[in-house]
Protein backbone atom coordinates (compact mmCIF):
# COMPACT_ATOMS: atom_id res chain seq x y z
CA UNK A 1 0.00 0.00 0.00
CA UNK A 2 1.04 3.54 -0.58
CA UNK A 3 0.08 6.79 1.10
CA UNK A 4 -0.44 8.60 -2.20
CA UNK A 5 2.94 10.27 -2.06
CA UNK A 6 4.94 10.38 -5.24
CA UNK A 7 8.25 8.52 -4.98
CA UNK A 8 11.17 10.77 -4.17
CA UNK A 9 9.02 13.74 -3.10
CA UNK A 10 10.09 15.72 -0.01
CA UNK A 11 7.57 15.95 2.79
CA UNK A 12 7.47 18.53 5.57
CA UNK A 13 9.00 17.42 8.83
CA UNK A 14 6.41 17.09 11.58
CA UNK A 15 7.38 17.36 15.21
CA UNK A 16 4.94 17.26 18.10
CA UNK A 17 4.41 20.76 19.41
CA UNK A 18 2.85 21.69 22.73
CA UNK A 19 -0.52 23.42 22.60
CA UNK A 20 0.91 26.02 24.94
CA UNK A 21 4.29 27.72 24.86
CA UNK A 22 4.77 29.62 28.08
CA UNK A 23 1.87 32.08 28.25
CA UNK A 24 0.96 31.58 24.60
CA UNK A 25 -1.66 29.19 23.24
CA UNK A 26 -0.72 27.96 19.80
CA UNK A 27 -3.61 28.16 17.36
CA UNK A 28 -1.85 27.15 14.18
CA UNK A 29 1.64 26.31 13.08
CA UNK A 30 2.93 25.98 9.56
CA UNK A 31 6.30 24.31 9.07
CA UNK A 32 7.20 24.99 5.44
CA UNK A 33 8.44 21.92 3.58
CA UNK A 34 11.94 22.07 2.12
CA UNK A 35 11.69 23.36 -1.42
CA UNK A 36 14.22 22.66 -4.13
CA UNK A 37 12.78 25.47 -6.22
CA UNK A 38 13.28 27.93 -3.37
CA UNK A 39 16.85 26.73 -2.96
CA UNK A 40 17.50 27.54 -6.61
CA UNK A 41 16.03 31.02 -6.11
CA UNK A 42 18.32 31.57 -3.11
CA UNK A 43 21.38 30.42 -5.04
CA UNK A 44 20.45 32.51 -8.07
CA UNK A 45 19.90 35.64 -6.00
CA UNK A 46 23.12 35.06 -4.06
CA UNK A 47 24.98 34.66 -7.35
CA UNK A 48 23.51 37.98 -8.45
CA UNK A 49 24.84 39.56 -5.25
CA UNK A 50 28.31 38.17 -5.98
CA UNK A 51 28.29 39.44 -9.55
CA UNK A 52 26.95 42.81 -8.42
CA UNK A 53 29.72 43.20 -5.85
CA UNK A 54 32.40 42.25 -8.36
CA UNK A 55 30.91 44.53 -11.01
CA UNK A 56 30.79 47.46 -8.59
CA UNK A 57 34.43 47.05 -7.52
CA UNK A 58 35.76 46.49 -11.04
CA UNK A 59 33.71 49.33 -12.52
CA UNK A 60 34.80 51.79 -9.85
CA UNK A 61 38.48 50.90 -10.08
CA UNK A 62 38.44 50.85 -13.89
CA UNK A 63 36.83 54.28 -14.14
CA UNK A 64 33.58 53.01 -15.67
CA UNK A 65 30.61 55.40 -15.96
CA UNK A 66 28.71 56.12 -12.76
CA UNK A 67 25.60 54.47 -14.16
CA UNK A 68 27.45 51.16 -14.60
CA UNK A 69 28.86 50.64 -11.14
CA UNK A 70 25.83 52.29 -9.55
CA UNK A 71 23.58 49.74 -11.25
CA UNK A 72 25.94 46.92 -10.25
CA UNK A 73 25.75 47.99 -6.61
CA UNK A 74 21.95 48.23 -6.77
CA UNK A 75 21.68 44.76 -8.31
CA UNK A 76 24.04 43.32 -5.71
CA UNK A 77 22.18 44.77 -2.73
CA UNK A 78 18.76 43.83 -4.13
CA UNK A 79 19.89 40.28 -4.91
CA UNK A 80 21.35 39.82 -1.44
CA UNK A 81 18.11 41.03 0.13
CA UNK A 82 16.05 38.62 -1.97
CA UNK A 83 18.37 35.73 -1.15
CA UNK A 84 18.24 36.32 2.60
CA UNK A 85 14.47 36.79 2.54
CA UNK A 86 13.83 33.57 0.64
CA UNK A 87 16.31 31.65 2.78
CA UNK A 88 14.59 32.71 6.00
CA UNK A 89 11.07 32.07 4.65
CA UNK A 90 11.88 28.43 3.89
CA UNK A 91 13.45 27.66 7.26
CA UNK A 92 11.42 29.12 10.08
CA UNK A 93 7.87 28.09 11.04
CA UNK A 94 4.90 30.43 10.90
CA UNK A 95 3.12 30.31 14.27
CA UNK A 96 -0.21 31.88 15.19
CA UNK A 97 -0.73 32.12 18.93
CA UNK A 98 -2.76 34.03 21.51
CA UNK A 99 -1.60 35.17 24.91
CA UNK A 100 -3.30 33.53 27.86
CA UNK A 101 -4.53 35.59 30.80
CA UNK A 102 -4.62 33.15 33.70
CA UNK A 103 -3.78 33.95 37.28
CA UNK A 104 -0.29 33.41 38.64
CA UNK A 105 0.72 29.80 38.28
CA UNK A 106 3.96 27.93 38.79
CA UNK A 107 5.96 27.65 35.66
CA UNK A 108 5.44 24.40 33.85
CA UNK A 109 7.83 22.25 31.92
CA UNK A 110 9.53 23.68 28.90
CA UNK A 111 7.50 22.96 25.79
CA UNK A 112 8.91 20.92 22.98
CA UNK A 113 9.72 23.07 20.00
CA UNK A 114 10.15 21.71 16.52
CA UNK A 115 13.80 21.95 15.48
CA UNK A 116 14.59 24.22 12.57
CA UNK A 117 16.31 22.18 9.88
CA UNK A 118 19.61 23.62 8.71
CA UNK A 119 21.11 23.19 5.29
CA UNK A 120 24.67 24.33 5.69
CA UNK A 121 25.42 24.66 1.98
CA UNK A 122 22.92 27.44 1.34
CA UNK A 123 23.95 29.23 4.52
CA UNK A 124 27.58 29.17 3.47
CA UNK A 125 26.69 30.27 -0.04
CA UNK A 126 24.81 33.25 1.38
CA UNK A 127 27.78 34.08 3.59
CA UNK A 128 30.07 34.04 0.54
CA UNK A 129 27.68 36.33 -1.35
CA UNK A 130 27.53 38.79 1.55
CA UNK A 131 31.31 38.66 1.89
CA UNK A 132 31.97 39.34 -1.80
CA UNK A 133 29.49 42.22 -1.82
CA UNK A 134 31.05 43.59 1.35
CA UNK A 135 34.53 43.45 -0.18
CA UNK A 136 33.18 45.24 -3.23
CA UNK A 137 31.97 48.07 -1.01
CA UNK A 138 35.56 48.55 0.20
CA UNK A 139 36.63 49.51 -3.33
CA UNK A 140 35.79 53.23 -2.87
CA UNK A 141 38.54 53.42 -0.25
CA UNK A 142 41.10 53.11 -3.06
CA UNK A 143 39.72 56.24 -4.73
CA UNK A 144 40.50 58.31 -1.64
CA UNK A 145 44.17 58.40 -2.61
CA UNK A 146 47.05 59.10 -0.24
CA UNK A 147 46.71 61.31 2.81
CA UNK A 148 47.26 64.94 1.82
CA UNK A 149 49.58 65.67 4.73
CA UNK A 150 50.30 69.40 4.78
CA UNK A 151 49.70 69.80 1.03
CA UNK A 152 46.47 71.68 1.70
CA UNK A 153 48.37 74.20 3.81
CA UNK A 154 50.99 75.01 1.16
CA UNK A 155 50.79 76.75 -2.20
CA UNK A 156 53.04 76.97 -5.27
CA UNK A 157 54.81 80.07 -3.97
CA UNK A 158 58.49 79.56 -3.14
CA UNK A 159 61.33 81.85 -2.29
CA UNK A 160 62.42 83.54 -5.52
CA UNK A 161 59.18 82.81 -7.43
CA UNK A 162 58.56 85.72 -9.78
CA UNK A 163 55.14 87.36 -9.79
CA UNK A 164 53.73 87.11 -13.31
CA UNK A 165 50.47 88.13 -14.93
CA UNK A 166 48.01 85.73 -16.52
CA UNK A 167 49.91 86.00 -19.81
CA UNK A 168 53.22 85.21 -18.08
CA UNK A 169 54.71 88.72 -17.95
CA UNK A 170 56.85 89.53 -14.88
CA UNK A 171 56.14 92.76 -13.02
CA UNK A 172 58.28 95.42 -11.38
CA UNK A 173 57.10 97.95 -8.78
CA UNK A 174 57.10 100.65 -11.46
CA UNK A 175 54.39 98.78 -13.36
CA UNK A 176 51.87 99.65 -10.67
CA UNK A 177 50.48 103.16 -10.42
CA UNK A 178 48.76 104.34 -7.20
CA UNK A 179 45.52 102.43 -6.86
CA UNK A 180 46.66 99.89 -9.44
CA UNK A 181 45.51 96.30 -8.93
CA UNK A 182 46.44 93.13 -10.81
CA UNK A 183 46.02 89.40 -10.28
CA UNK A 184 49.35 87.57 -10.31
CA UNK A 185 50.60 84.00 -10.08
CA UNK A 186 53.89 82.28 -9.29
CA UNK A 187 55.92 81.77 -12.45
CA UNK A 188 55.29 78.25 -13.72
CA UNK A 189 51.98 77.89 -11.87
CA UNK A 190 49.66 80.23 -13.74
CA UNK A 191 46.06 79.29 -13.04
CA UNK A 192 46.79 77.50 -9.76
CA UNK A 193 43.77 78.71 -7.80
CA UNK A 194 45.31 78.27 -4.37
CA UNK A 195 48.24 80.50 -5.40
CA UNK A 196 46.17 83.36 -6.84
CA UNK A 197 47.37 86.70 -5.45
CA UNK A 198 46.02 90.22 -5.72
CA UNK A 199 48.88 92.71 -6.09
CA UNK A 200 48.20 96.39 -5.48
CA UNK A 201 49.80 99.72 -4.81
CA UNK A 202 48.15 101.48 -1.89
CA UNK A 203 47.33 105.17 -1.76
CA UNK A 204 49.49 105.50 1.35
CA UNK A 205 51.94 103.50 3.43
CA UNK A 206 50.36 100.51 5.18
CA UNK A 207 50.07 100.31 8.95
CA UNK A 208 49.88 97.52 11.51
CA UNK A 209 49.10 94.69 11.37
CA UNK A 210 50.61 94.77 7.87
CA UNK A 211 54.08 93.20 7.87
CA UNK A 212 56.25 96.09 6.68
CA UNK A 213 59.15 93.78 5.80
CA UNK A 214 56.97 92.23 3.09
CA UNK A 215 56.08 95.57 1.46
CA UNK A 216 57.99 96.81 -1.61
CA UNK A 217 58.53 100.45 -2.54
CA UNK A 218 56.63 101.52 0.60
CA UNK A 219 53.16 100.88 -0.85
CA UNK A 220 53.21 97.69 -2.97
CA UNK A 221 51.61 94.75 -1.13
CA UNK A 222 50.23 91.36 -2.12
CA UNK A 223 47.47 89.31 -0.50
CA UNK A 224 45.89 85.96 -1.22
CA UNK A 225 42.96 86.37 -3.57
CA UNK A 226 40.97 83.57 -1.93
CA UNK A 227 38.36 84.86 0.50
CA UNK A 228 38.75 83.42 3.98
CA UNK A 229 34.99 82.99 4.30
CA UNK A 230 33.92 80.63 1.50
CA UNK A 231 36.86 80.61 -0.91
CA UNK A 232 35.48 83.02 -3.52
CA UNK A 233 37.94 85.24 -5.44
CA UNK A 234 38.42 88.69 -3.94
CA UNK A 235 38.46 90.77 -7.11
CA UNK A 236 37.11 94.25 -6.31
CA UNK A 237 39.15 97.18 -4.98
CA UNK A 238 38.02 100.60 -3.80
CA UNK A 239 40.89 103.07 -4.07
CA UNK A 240 39.38 105.76 -1.82
CA UNK A 241 39.90 103.71 1.34
CA UNK A 242 42.05 100.83 0.05
CA UNK A 243 39.25 98.30 0.56
CA UNK A 244 39.13 94.86 -1.04
CA UNK A 245 35.75 93.24 -1.64
CA UNK A 246 34.54 89.67 -2.08
CA UNK A 247 31.55 89.67 -4.47
CA UNK A 248 30.02 86.48 -3.08
CA UNK A 249 29.03 87.56 0.44
CA UNK A 250 30.32 91.16 0.54
CA UNK A 251 33.18 90.52 2.92
CA UNK A 252 35.38 93.64 3.01
CA UNK A 253 39.09 93.80 3.87
CA UNK A 254 41.26 96.80 4.74
CA UNK A 255 44.30 96.42 2.48
CA UNK A 256 46.17 99.18 4.32
CA UNK A 257 45.87 97.33 7.62
CA UNK A 258 46.95 93.82 6.76
CA UNK A 259 43.71 93.00 4.89
CA UNK A 260 41.82 92.57 8.15
CA UNK A 261 38.05 92.10 7.71
CA UNK A 262 35.94 95.20 8.31
CA UNK A 263 32.55 93.96 7.09
CA UNK A 264 30.79 90.76 6.16
CA UNK A 265 30.74 87.19 7.46
CA UNK A 266 34.47 86.41 7.38
CA UNK A 267 36.54 86.56 10.55
CA UNK A 268 40.08 86.13 9.19
CA UNK A 269 42.37 88.50 7.32
CA UNK A 270 43.65 87.67 3.86
CA UNK A 271 47.14 86.12 4.20
CA UNK A 272 49.92 88.48 3.10
CA UNK A 273 52.53 87.24 0.61
CA UNK A 274 56.14 88.14 1.48
CA UNK A 275 57.40 90.40 -1.33
CA UNK A 276 60.85 91.37 -2.54
CA UNK A 277 62.70 92.45 -5.69
CA UNK A 278 65.25 90.35 -7.56
CA UNK A 279 68.47 91.54 -9.24
CA UNK A 280 66.55 92.33 -12.42
CA UNK A 281 64.10 94.58 -10.59
CA UNK A 282 61.18 92.16 -10.86
CA UNK A 283 58.83 91.42 -7.99
CA UNK A 284 59.44 88.04 -6.37
CA UNK A 285 58.09 86.12 -3.41
CA UNK A 286 60.30 85.74 -0.36
CA UNK A 287 58.52 82.50 0.48
CA UNK A 288 55.10 80.90 0.76
CA UNK A 289 52.24 82.30 2.79
CA UNK A 290 52.81 81.88 6.50
CA UNK A 291 49.08 81.42 7.12
CA UNK A 292 46.52 79.09 5.60
CA UNK A 293 44.86 80.51 2.50
CA UNK A 294 41.12 80.36 2.01
CA UNK A 295 38.58 79.14 4.57
CA UNK A 296 40.01 77.69 7.76
CA UNK A 297 39.83 73.94 8.37
CA UNK A 298 41.30 71.43 10.74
Amino acid sequence: MTDGTAPGSRQPETTPVADEIGDLRVIARDDPPPSGANDLIVMGAASGAILGGIGFAVGLLAGAPLGFYGAALAVGLLSLGVAVRRWITDRFPDIDAVELRPGPEPSGPIADVAPVPRRSFLGRFLAVAAGVLGLGLIAPVVSLGPAPGDALRRTAWRRGSRLVTTDGQPLSPADLSPGGVVTVWPEGAIGDETAAVILLRLSGEPVDPTNGDWVVDSTVVAYSKICTHAGCPVGLFREQDDALFCPCHQSTFDAQRGAIPTFGPTARALPQLPLGVDDEGNLVALGDFTEQVGPAFG
